[in-house]
C-alpha cells in the first residue's frame, strides 16, 4: 500500500535530504488512534522541509504531529516542530514508512536544520577532498575534518565534529550488513565509490567507545613506473615468471600503488592470469593482454590465507597478496612461489633486513632455519620505499632500496646472518641493487627534497 498527496511538492524535492538516523519523539495531535501518546522513532531521512521514519502502525494522511528532534552538532539542539503525514508506504513485517511535511517551522529552525544537515553531508565532504594532492581524510571526535596533504595534516575548517555527527556521517554510507559487522568487530575496511570517477578506501574503527573513520583517496588513473619515480628494475621484476617479490615500507609509503602499477605493467605486456587478493579492492583493473581477477578479503574470501590456497587451484600465473599478516599466509605464499607462480606481496618494514625479521617472527625458533632455506630458493627481489615531501611543497618524492637475490644474497639468507647484506646490496649495482642512502642522495642532488628532509631521513636509516 502506498498513499500520498501533493504536499510533498517541489519544496520537499529541492531541500537537501540526507539518509540520517536521528532520534526524535512525536505526539499525534489529530483525533485518531494514539492521540496524545508520546512515541519515539528514528528518522530514515531528513531535510529542512520534512522527514521520513518507520512506524509499526499506520498513521493516516493529514494527521498532525508534534515533533521533538535532537539535532547533532555543537552544541546539541532540540527543535520543536509541527508536521503532517503526507505519505504512507507499507513495508514487510507489517511496518510502514511515514512521510512528514513540516507545517509549522520558523525560518531560524529551517536554517539550523539546513546548516546541521550540510555539516553531516559526507558526500559533499568527500567531493571536497577528492583532489590529487589530498591522500587522506580523518574524521575524529572533537576535532575538525583533517586532511593529509603531501604527507602533512591540516584542518579543512575550524569547527570540531561531535561524536554523533561522525556516527551519522559514517552510517549514512553503510549497508545493514556492514553495520552489523562493525557492531560485532568494532572495525571495518572497505572501498567506497560516491561516483564512477571517485573511489576511497574506508577504515572505520572505535576509539573510547566512539566511531571514527579514515578515508584514503584512491586515484582513478593508474600511474606508470616513470610517473611514480620507481627505479627501472621494476620493469625487470615484472618480467619474472616465478618466485616471490616483496614490496616493503611503512604505512602510507605507497606499497599498494606500486603493486597496482606492477599489475598494470604485467597486464599490458604479457598474457596470463593475474589473481589479486586485496583488503579492500582499491584500484580496478581491466583485462588487457591478461585476465585480472580481483578478490576481496572479507567479501569474496574469508582470509588472505584461505583465498591464496583456493587461488592455487584456479590456474593463475601471477598471484598478488595485498599483505602478509600471519604464518599461514607466509607458508602459502612460499608454497605458491615454489610451485612455479610469480607472487607479489607487501609487508610493513623500514629496510630489507627488517623484512626477514618480520617474516621469521611469525614462526617458532626451531622453524626459522627452514623458513630461511625456503626463502633463499623462492625470493627474487625486495623493494623498500619511502615517500618524502618535495622541496617545492607540491607532491612527494619516492626513495627506494632494492635487493635482487643473487648467489651472494641467497647464501646470506640461507645462513640467517644478515650482517653482510648491506655491503652486498651496496656493491650490487650490476644487478640494479642499491641502498636507501643511494636513492636519498640521488633525489637530494636532483633538488627534489630539502636539506632538512635529506638529513632527517639519512640519520633515520643510519647508512
Amino acid at each position: 500500500m502506498s498513499k500520498s498527496n501533493d504536499k510533498t511538492g517541489i519544496e520537499g524535492r529541492i531541500e537537501s535530504r540526507l539518509p540520517l538516523n536521528i532520534k526524535f519523539k512525536y505526539i499525534i495531535q489529530s483525533q485518531t488512534e494514539g492521540f496524545g501518546e508520546i512515541r519515539g522513532a528514528l528518522t530514515r531521512d531528513l531535510s529542512a522541509s520534512g522527514l521520513l521514519f518507520e512506524s509499526g502502525k499506520q498513521i493516516p494522511i493529514d494527521t498532525l504531529i508534534k515533533i521533538f528532534i535532537d539535532m547533532p552538532g555543537t552544541p546539541p539542539l532540540t527543535l520543536e516542530l509541527e508536521g503532517e503525514v503526507v505519505r504512507i508506504e507499507q513495508l514487510p513485517l507489517l511496518k510502514f514508512d511515514i512521510g512528514i511535511h513540516f507545517v509549522r517551522i520558523s525560518e531560524e529552525q529551517k536554517e539550523e536544520i539546513k546548516k546541521r544537515i550540510e555539516r553531516m553531508d559526507i558526500m559533499k565532504l568527500l567531493e571536497r577532498v577528492y583532489k590529487k594532492e589530498i591522500s587522506d581524510l580523518h574524521l575524529t571526535v572533537n576535532a575538525p575534518p583533517m586532511v593529509r596533504k603531501y604527507g602533512e595534516l591540516e584542518p579543512l575548517d575550524d569547527k570540531p565534529l561531535s561524536s554523533e555527527e561522525i556516527k551519522q556521517m559514517i552510517c549514512s554510507i553503510l549497508s545493514d550488513e556492514q553495520k552489523k559487522h562493525f557492531e560485532q568487530y568494532k572495525d571495518l575496511d572497505f572501498a567506497f565509490s560516491p561516483s564512477l570517477d571517485i573511489r576511497f578506501r574506508v577504515s572505520i574503527y572505535q576509539q573510547r567507545g566512539r566511531m571514527e573513520v579514515v578515508f584514503r583517496n584512491i586515484m582513478s588513473n593508474i600511474k606508470s613506473r616513470g610517473e611514480l619515480g620507481l627505479p627501472e628494475v621494476i620493469d625487470d621484476i615484472c618480467q619474472l615468471k616465478e618466485g616471490l617479490v616483496i614490496i616493503g615500507g611503512t604505512t602510507g609509503s605507497g606499497k599498494t600503488t606500486t603493486i597496482t602499477t606492477m599489475i598494470d605493467n604485467i597486464n599490458k605486456k604479457r598474457s596470463g592470469v593475474i589473481l589479486s587478493l586485496e583488503k579492500p579492492i582499491e584500484y580496478l583493473h581491466n583485462n588487457i593482454k591478461g585476465i585480472v581477477k580481483q578478490r576481496e578479503v572479507g567479501t569474496d574470501v574469508p582470509t588472505f590465507a584461505s583465498g591464496l590456497k583456493a587461488a592455487l587451484r584456479q590456474d593463475p600465473n601471477i598471484i598478488v597478496v595485498g599483505e602478509v599478516v600471519d604464518a599461514d599466509t607466509i607458508e602459502t605464499v612460499l608454497q605458491a612461489a615454489e610451485t612455479g607462480h610469480l607472487v607479489i606481496t607487501s609487508i610493513h618494514s623500514t629496510d630489507t633486513l627488517q623484512v626477514f625479521d618480520r617474516i621469521v617472527s611469525f614462526f617458532p625458533l626451531d622453524q626459522r632455519g627452514f623458513i630461511y632455506a625456503r626463502l633463499s630458493h623462492s625470493l627474487k627481489a625486495i623493494v623498500i620505499q619511502k615517500l618524502l615531501p618535495k622541496n617545492d611543497g607540491i607532491g612527494r618524492a619516492i626513495a627506494t632500496e632494492v635487493c635482487i637475490v643473487n648467489i651472494a644474497v641467497r647464501r646470506i639468507i640461507r645462513s640467517g646472518d644478515f650482517t653482510q647484506l648491506p655491503s652486498v646490496i651496496q656493491t650490487g649495482s650490476q644487478y640494479k641493487m642499491h641502498l636507501m642512502r643511494h636513492s636519498l642522495d640521488r633525489i637530494f642532488e636532483q633538488g627534489l627534497i630539502s636539506a632538512d628532509t635529506y638529513e632527517m631521513h639519512t640519520k633515520e636509516i643510519g647508512q
